[in-house]
């Protein structure tokens, strides 16, 4: 769910003798280490105090005095811990997968300034400085899940549906906040549409606004809070002259309304901007997401919004693409599919998978590194330094044939997309087991991880060709009180249909919306296989293409294939 930009950041919990950091000391610290939503560290360990531990602390964290007894003291492993704490990354294997210029660690914790005082003040006794920039999921909580009485991890956890193991150890503390921060920051990125960790930091900040005391924002506009719908829709934000300002959409457009006027104090410069100046707020309810995705792409288009960017939200799930339409295709990342005739591999729930691949694919085959998207071979180029040091044959000056470079191209695709004989899925699952040998477990960890990343995507998908142009797909979408199904035809959106419990499913208007020839099933608008695309429908292609990759499912998506029937249709459609 995770897809807010922070680079690294370092979850800690710390059990202790008492809740002062001044008269208290640690007995037990755990700290885990994530990039891009995987964890590539750890660092556990039981601490002598020096002091005895009270029988009430031992009844809540299960940690006696036998328990530290020839443990470390703080300060022998003062240095590790602080290691641990500013490294960017435990593993050479990410040095050279990043490209991110912020290099900058954060360190989490539930009620983070507990743990975070205790460390300063250990660290402090030992002459050592200690400084880094903390985010708190328990500040998170109070903004997020306002209606839960007590933000305690346990009870974070309980409504979250998230096991603890052994509550009140460090270990285990630390790995359920990990959880409940990648939670939230779904929650940030999906509903208040946040892009990197600073604004994170902001909101967690923000000041609080209830039903006594209610935004300036809010007074502005006389906006009822309560009134708004709990259904998906899109939203517009217009000035006092009547300009759109703004155009969102919503799964819930009360909760994704409401996030704007409970927290403003502490909102990026845009969005303070942004409510500064709105005088009046509108909304069109939906049947679905979708729905309100593609309502949003085409206002988005029509109005031109100064305050909107198209497109962000599909940014942080990554695609491997090769450019096979074109004569002499590449490999790149990318962030969304584009109806072009290119093979689109995921998306990829991390971006250092699609690096780790790209950097495998980059060692293991010839294919081109030039930054010409479209190549011209022609006799007269001049080889460059990529053919000097081997690894490219050159077939911009004929020096590889197109025939053999189009034969690299499809081992390429073989080796993403297959799982036997050579193949990513076999080499990483052999370099995980040659760094388990070695007892490089933090390595092995990361590759282990990046492979199942592959093998998630491989399990449901070869390559997205060309978008989905050709196919024949309905597209069936579920809420409480419909369901709406949508027709799509060379990705182009031929009909929709919306069936409430008021409206039942009127299997004639449907049955005359399909043909039935004598071996294949197809939509009678046929006209589209053909059909140039004018800019608006490009767009809508792309709504549709990065719906369809992020939320492919078996029981929402049905692509119509030789072998069905009308029966199988109209299965799908009334179950």
């Amino acid at each position: 769910m995770e897809s807010i930009y922070c680079p690294t950041y370092i979850v800690c919990d710390v059990e202790t003798t008492g809740m002062s950091p001044y008269n208290n000391r640690i007995t037990e610290i755990a700290m885990i280490r994530i990039q891009d939503g995987e964890i590539t560290g750890e660092f556990k360990s039981l601490i002598n105090p020096g002091q005895h531990i009270p029988y009430f602390i031992t009844k809540l964290t299960g940690i006696s005095n036998s328990d530290v007894f020839g443990k470390p003291s703080f300060g022998m492993i003062a240095n590790d811990i602080m290691d641990f704490l500013k490294s960017e990354s435990d593993s050479k294997l990410n040095s050279d997968l990043r490209s991110d210029t912020d290099t900058e660690v954060y360190f989490v914790g539930h009620n983070a300034g507990f743990d975070y005082k205790f460390l300063f003040h250990s660290f402090e006794r030992e002459g050592i400085k200690f400084e880094m920039k903390s985010l708190c999921t328990c500040k998170l909580a109070n903004r997020l899940l306002k209606r839960l009485k007590s933000k305690s991890l346990g009870n974070v956890t309980a409504h979250l549906g998230i096991k603890i193991k052994n509550q009140h150890r460090a270990y285990d503390d630390a790995l359920a906040t990990a959880k409940v921060f990648r939670y939230f920051l779904g929650i940030l990125s999906e509903k208040f549409e946040y892009e990197d960790i600073k604004d994170v930091i902001r909101f967690q900040n923000s000041k609080i606004y209830g039903s006594e005391n209610l935004s300036p924002a809010l007074k502005r506009i006389g906006l009822s809070l309560k009134e708004l719908p709990r259904k998906p829709g899109v939203y517009y934000m217009k000035s006092k002259d009547g300009e759109i300002l703004y155009i969102g959409k919503a799964k819930d457009i009360r909760e994704r309304v409401s996030g704007y006027f409970r927290h403003n104090s502490e909102f990026p410069v845009k969005i303070r901007k942004l409510l500064s100046n709105i005088a009046a707020l509108e909304y069109e309810v939906t049947n679905s997401e979708l729905s309100a995705l593609i309502l949003e792409s085409k206002m988005i288009k029509q109005h031109k919004p100064r305050f909107n960017s198209a497109l962000k939200r599909y940014r942080y799930h990554p695609f491997l693409k090769i450019d096979v339409q074109n004569s002499y295709p590449k490999v790149e990342k990318v962030y969304e599919i584009e109806n072009d005739g290119a093979n689109y591999y995921g998306p990829f729930r991390s971006g250092m998978t699609v690096n780790r691949l790209l950097k495998d694919i980059d060692d293991e085959f010839k294919m081109r590194k030039c930054e010409k998207k479209i190549l011209k071979a022609s006799i007269d180029h001049s080889v460059c330094m990529y053919n000097e040091i081997g690894k490219c044959n050159a077939p911009c000056n004929f020096t590889q044939s197109k025939y053999e470079y189009d034969k690299e191209v499809f081992r390429v695709h073989k080796f993403i997309t297959e799982s036997e004989k050579y193949s990513v899925q076999k080499l990483y699952e052999v370099k995980m087991q040659e760094y388990s040998e070695n007892m490089d477990y933090e390595s092995a960890a990361f590759i282990r991880d990046r492979l199942k990343d592959i093998k998630k995507v491989m399990s449901y998908q070869k390559v997205i060709t060309s978008a989905i142009n050709g196919k024949k797909i309905i597209i069936k979408c579920v809420n409480d009180s419909a369901k709406e199904f949508f027709f799509i035809h060379n990705g182009k959106l031929a009909k929709t249909y919306s069936v409430s419990e008021e409206n039942e499913i009127d299997q004639n208007e449907i049955i005359g919306e399909l043909s039935d020839s004598a071996d294949y099933l197809f939509f009678s608008l046929s006209k589209f296989v053909q059909h140039k695309f004018n800019p608006a429908e490009l767009d809508e292609i792309k709504v549709i293409s990065n719906w369809l990759a992020l939320n492919k499912d078996r029981n929402s998506v049905f692509e119509i294939g030789e072998d069905h029937s009308l029966n199988d249709v109209m299965k799908f459609i009334t179950a």
